[in-house]
């Protein structure tokens, strides 16, 4: 027989408040753990990438100089455990390589086109558990690698600069390179983070006749498209399609709902978009609305009423930010706003003409290492926040802040566009916009196209390597 207490009503109200305190204690691990996980998580995550803030398709300076310098040495090949070996270069690091990995990524002309270096290999037809029969250093500093394969042995041989490069990670044990493109590694320039003063000191314009009749010219011109995400052209013939001209040159417009080109002038009918008004436009990005905004997009100036003409602003100066500049500024000064506007979806919708266009996505778009990739800004199309409501009031405290930083006119590039001007920017790093004119008054027209970036970021790399200089 058990001995104890007899189970009265103050017995039962003591039972009952242990277990609801046990309940609670439970409770306030869990909540814990997820405040950690909402708050702490991401804002250490900040703190991590923030030295990248701005840079994400350039290398660390250190891989950089590693790689552009005198070329990493393999010292040393040893089988290790788990099926790896460990590669030690003279640069006092070590590299794990899973043997599958190697056979996967064989350099040899069997397992890539020499041409399109496109990989011949069926990576989902390799035993995972693959074993090399020997593995070597040879004579040329190379790491060699026999396999066993079906048929017959099959050797591959690894440079210690590919490994260095390729490697980062399995030094690191981390997803370090994940976003790094290690093919156009030493290639680019880091993007330059602008302001209005900075901007002004190195004015990023050239000559049309000087991109046009020079491939060396174009390549400048590019590369100020890239690292400045804003170049500007001087003296195009003020005539219909010469922006077109001035595409082909590097890639080919890209056809959109609103034509192969579109004309940025008063255009009064009924349901017209509000660029086609004479009505101020704040500072946006282009169609966030679609599946993919476009990412370049060029306005060149047809007709204009000159200042120095007038003696006073007739108003339509087109003004610019960079996007990617005032996410930095709000990442290290204000990390929780940060954090929101990389994680909040926001929906962006436009009726234009009897059609209806819808996407959803965060203010600031960043990728793995917390980089921002692309900005989405657009008062006019964005639609009411769909959110808990706990997020509504952080939201609109951080979309205010970047706002505000976004129109502080220290931040920004203004101008007025004349006859012969061209404006080429990344839509998805800088925000563009105009001030009101008088329709009555102005005789403003421009006309504009979008370009898929990546055609023209992929001449300029092939201009690089054409003439294998800095600029």
């Amino acid at each position: 027989m058990e001995c104890g207490l007899p189970v009265t009503g103050h017995t039962q109200r003591l039972q009952h408040t242990i277990q609801r305190t046990s309940a609670w204690r439970k409770m306030s691990v869990k909540w814990c753990a997820v405040v950690v996980r909402r708050v702490a998580v991401p804002l250490l995550q900040s703190s991590r990438a923030i030295h990248a803030r701005g840079k994400s398709t350039a290398a660390p300076a250190a891989l950089r100089t590693d790689l552009t310098g005198t070329p990493p040495v393999i010292t040393s090949v040893l089988p290790a455990q788990h099926l790896t070996t460990k590669v030690i270069f003279d640069t006092h690091t070590t590299a794990d390589f899973k043997y599958i990995w190697l056979r996967d990524n064989c350099q040899c002309p069997k397992c890539v086109d020499p041409s399109t270096k496109q990989k011949l290999v069926d990576s989902p037809s390799l035993d995972l558990n693959i074993k090399p029969l020997s593995l070597t250093m040879n004579d040329a500093g190379k790491l060699e690698i026999i396999w066993s394969e079906e048929d017959e042995a099959h050797k591959s041989e690894y440079d210690p600069v590919w490994l260095y490069k390729y490697g980062q990670s399995f030094m690191h044990n981390n997803f370090a390179s994940d976003s790094l493109d290690m093919e156009l590694l030493t290639q680019r320039p880091e993007f330059e983070l602008w302001d209005r003063t900075t901007i002004w000191s190195s004015f990023p314009e050239m000559s049309y006749n000087e991109i046009m009749e020079s491939d060396n010219g174009l390549a400048q011109w590019l590369e100020m498209f890239y690292k400045y995400g804003v170049a500007v052209l001087r003296g195009v013939p003020p005539k219909v399609n010469k922006i077109v001209d001035v595409v082909k040159r590097f890639a080919y417009v890209k056809e959109t709902q609103y034509g192969h080109t579109f004309d940025v002038i008063n255009k009064p009918v009924k349901g017209s978009h509000l660029a086609y008004t004479g009505v101020a436009l704040a500072h946006h990005t282009d169609m966030n609305y679609r599946e993919k905004s476009p990412g370049m997009q060029l306005l060149h100036c047809l007709k204009a009423n000159d200042p120095k003409l007038s003696g006073s602003d007739p108003g339509g100066r087109s003004f610019f930010s960079d996007g990617y500049r005032i996410a930095r500024w709000l990442e290290e000064n204000e990390p929780a706003a940060f954090h929101v506007l990389t994680s909040t979806p926001v929906r962006f919708s436009i009726k234009n003409e009897g059609r209806q266009y819808s996407a959803l996505w965060p203010i600031l778009c960043t990728n793995s290492e917390g980089d921002v990739t692309e900005v989405h800004y657009n008062n006019r199309t964005m639609k009411p926040l769909q959110a808990p409501t706990h997020v509504v009031t952080p939201f609109y405290h951080a979309y205010k802040l970047f706002s505000d930083k976004l129109r502080d006119p220290a931040t920004c590039l203004e101008f007025n566009m004349v006859p012969g001007d061209l404006v080429a920017f990344n839509n998805r790093r800088v925000l563009h916009g105009r001030t009101a004119f008088d329709v009555t008054k102005v005789d403003r027209h421009l006309q504009g196209c979008y370009v898929d970036i990546d055609e023209a970021f992929s001449k300029y790399d092939s201009l690089r390597a054409k003439f294998s200089y800095t600029v």
